[in-house]
């Protein structure tokens, strides 16, 4: 279904969203038993580990049409987060602009001036797929692009994909969102060496599938054709595989924001079961590290810089921090900058916005974005 609407639930539906909501207190007190000694264990930040846990509920707790007919849809969270950010005095930087990508249903929500901004920022919300972006991913793009970071210094604008959530869309409608969105732009005149790509979580995902879209073009999805090599891209705690059987799942499956039920259950709704079956001896398009990585070696072709990022608490920890060192051994001629999160949980760059505190992830982000952008 369109992003953009919240789903009519069926009587059975409602129903069943009744008793899921009856089972949300078991719930808390399960993080509460199991979660909350890891936590203190770990010396994750509780402030910031109790708002990741309010995802785990949602996403752990209700399949996507109950997620969809809980959250505020993507285009209604952008109207009020502009309209709060206006209230608070940024009146030259932010307004509601939206532009729809024409032959789809995706559009894109400028955050900053695009009319006066010289740098850009594409960025691909996470959410599993089947979950809206919340507000702290409209404030992580203004904190670490826009008012802070490299628009510190100079205009920038970031165009945030508004693409079709799961089970309504399946891979790769959301990479042909996510390659039309970066058509517009280059055909909008962004010079790519102004531009950095990606995004978090299945954001990170989509980063990856559009990486790999540049260099080997999906067939049935619009070729996108880069004059020179984009300015940077990144991938923050991207998901990347569908094993669930890796130590970190092990280790932090009950105090980060995923676990193995979970992405089990949010799996099936984005992809087809044949794009989930690991790939023996090539590439795998739409879970990269469930493939041969040795496409890697071609990104300098298609980027001058990457940023990869993970939660050290996170159980995405392994296949991220695996391909985070094949990137940097595959990509000597680029700057490659991967970091692991000590005392994070997954995305929690979305968790400290989410919560309005510039906190140690984003400016790490600031930071790169700046030296890409301004370098």
């Amino acid at each position: 279904m369109k992003s953009t609407t919240i789903p009519t639930l069926s009587l059975f539906e409602k129903l069943g969203l009744a008793v899921r909501i009856l089972l949300v207190p078991g719930t808390i007190v399960g993080i509460l038993i199991r979660g909350l000694p890891l936590a203190i264990k770990h010396k994750i930040a509780l402030h910031l580990w109790f708002s990741c846990m309010v995802g785990r509920i949602l996403l752990g707790n209700f399949n996507p049409r109950q997620i969809q007919f809980l959250c505020t849809p993507t285009i209604d969270v952008y109207t009020a987060w502009i309209k709060k950010q206006r209230d608070q005095g940024h009146h030259t930087q932010l307004n509601i602009d939206m532009e729809s990508l024409a032959g789809t249903d995706a559009s894109i929500m400028w955050i900053g001036n695009r009319k006066k901004a010289s740098k850009f920022v594409l960025f691909l919300h996470g959410g599993g797929y089947v979950a809206p972006p919340l507000p702290g991913h409209l404030t992580w793009c203004w904190e670490a692009y826009v008012n802070g970071g490299p628009g510190a210094s100079q205009e920038v604008a970031v165009a945030v994909l508004q693409y079709t959530l799961a089970p309504g869309g399946k891979y790769p409608d959301q990479l042909r969102q996510a390659s039309a969105a970066l058509n517009h732009l280059l055909q909008s005149g962004v010079n790519p060496r102004d531009l950095i790509v990606g995004g978090d979580s299945a954001g990170g995902n989509l980063t990856a599938q559009l990486a790999y879209h540049l260099l080997h073009p999906n067939p049935t999805v619009p070729e996108v054709k880069l004059q020179s090599p984009l300015a940077g891209m990144f991938l923050v705690s991207p998901w990347l595989s569908d094993r669930t059987d890796t130590s970190s799942f092990k280790d932090y499956g009950n105090v980060d924001m995923l676990s193995v039920g979970l992405l089990e259950r949010t799996s099936i709704h984005s992809f087809s079961s044949a794009d989930l079956k690991p790939k023996v001896n090539e590439a795998h398009p739409a879970l990269a590290m469930d493939g041969d990585l040795s496409w890697l070696s071609d990104l300098p072709t298609i980027t001058k810089a990457l940023y990869v990022t993970v939660g050290g608490c996170e159980v995405f920890c392994d296949a991220v921090v695996e391909f985070g060192k094949a990137a940097q051994e595959k990509c000597r001629s680029i700057p490659v900058v991967f970091e692991v999160g000590e005392r994070e949980c997954h995305d929690f760059i979305l968790i400290e916005n989410q919560v309005e505190r510039v906190g140690d992830a984003t400016e790490r982000m600031r930071k790169w974005a700046s030296g890409i952008l301004l370098g």
